[in-house]
């Protein structure tokens, strides 16, 4: 109370007039609308603490993180929902031939999500890795463009792609939440009609961390045999991926190794089978074939194919304890048991299947 109404009161004592029942009537309404303002300015500020409530799209667990140059930022389901999206056909054809005809899925692209945290260039990778610490990279041009091999959802025959396929972060297959199997979050290489399907192991499941990265150099290895070839940079990384053919090795110094098994890639170009099941003929490294591995400075090492015939040890390794190959074993070094130090070369140039 002022000092004012003090002397008011102090000096009207003894004579004070009773409060009239209307007068009476209209504080009472007063304190009572005073009392709601409360209330509701409090639901509006939160808590006595004054913080704010949370929006129901920023409520609920953290689903995903994207990295990048300008930091992190989180996302839970409502806040990832409520980016732009994209809804799109995606389907693939396993490592075994199987095809997953397209369905529509519904999602954000990797590309917008890029932007959140600085964009990306030429000069970048996306990386994206599941909760089980499957990862898998995607170049610039996949991310933008193109650069996926497709294939005829009826016959499974590669064709080139019908139009633009946009790499999405699925939170909505057929108009319905990711199954738990799969999601919250799935990878999926969506486009605007059903006409064709990518490479199985691009439908990365439980995704949980996007980042983009510096891209490793562009490399590339010449493959010769029944049919020419060539394995660079975007196809072994593809392939070396957990979930496809990748594998490793421990050597006497418990260093890692790790890469795309040697028989494998003979099997790419020992017969005019490429891909898929089969395009490793065992028959034929039964019967016996050299292996040549030819090296930027003009080393040449002779393999026999039934010295690795199956063995998924024997790797050609773009990658040492988790990191990048120095360069005197740059882009990629054999190894694994059994091999001499003469029998695993770096900086891999060429390789030669010579079947008989």
């Amino acid at each position: 109370m002022s000092d004012a109404g003090r002397r008011r009161v102090e000096c009207g004592a003894g004579r004070r007039r009773p409060a009239r029942p209307w007068a009476a009537r209209v504080l009472a309404a007063a304190g009572a609308l005073a009392v709601v303002g409360l209330v509701a300015l409090a639901a509006a500020c939160g808590d006595s603490g004054g913080q704010a409530s949370p929006s129901p799209v920023a409520s609920g667990p953290v689903v995903l993180t994207v990295k990048g140059e300008q930091g992190s930022r989180a996302f839970t389901m409502g806040q990832l929902q409520a980016l732009p999206a994209y809804e799109g056909y995606a389907g693939i054809k396993s490592s075994t031939g199987v095809i997953t005809p397209p369905s529509k899925y519904k999602g954000v692209p990797l590309a917008a999500l890029a932007d959140l945290v600085g964009g990306i260039t030429e000069a970048n990778g996306v990386t994206i890795v599941a909760k089980d610490g499957y990862g898998m990279t995607f170049s610039y041009r996949q991310v933008m463009e193109d650069g996926f091999t497709t294939y005829d959802p009826a016959t499974g025959e590669e064709e080139p792609p019908d139009g633009k396929l946009t790499p999405i972060i699925a939170y909505q297959h057929d108009g319905k939440a990711i199954d738990p199997d799969d999601g919250p979050l799935k990878l999926a290489v969506a486009e605007d009609t059903p006409g064709q399907v990518v490479d199985g192991h691009w439908a990365i499941k439980w995704l949980e961390e996007v980042s983009v990265t510096k891209a490793s150099a562009a490399w590339k290895v010449q493959l010769e045999g029944a049919v020419p070839g060539k394995l660079d940079r975007a196809s072994y990384v593809n392939c070396a991926s957990p979930g496809c053919h990748g594998s490793g090795w421990v050597d006497a110094q418990g260093q890692r190794w790790e890469g795309v098994p040697l028989y494998l890639v003979a099997g790419l170009v020992d017969d005019g089978k490429k891909h898929d099941a089969g395009a490793y003929d065992a028959r034929l490294a039964k019967q016996g074939y050299e292996i040549q591995i030819e090296t930027t400075g003009g080393e040449v090492v002779t393999i026999d194919s039934r010295d690795i015939a199956g063995k998924n040890s024997v790797v050609l390794s773009s990658k040492v304890d988790g990191g990048e190959l120095p360069d005197e074993y740059f882009p990629l070094r054999l190894v694994g048991p059994g091999l001499s130090d003469a029998q695993m070369p770096g900086g891999i140039a060429r390789i030669v299947v010579r079947v008989r």
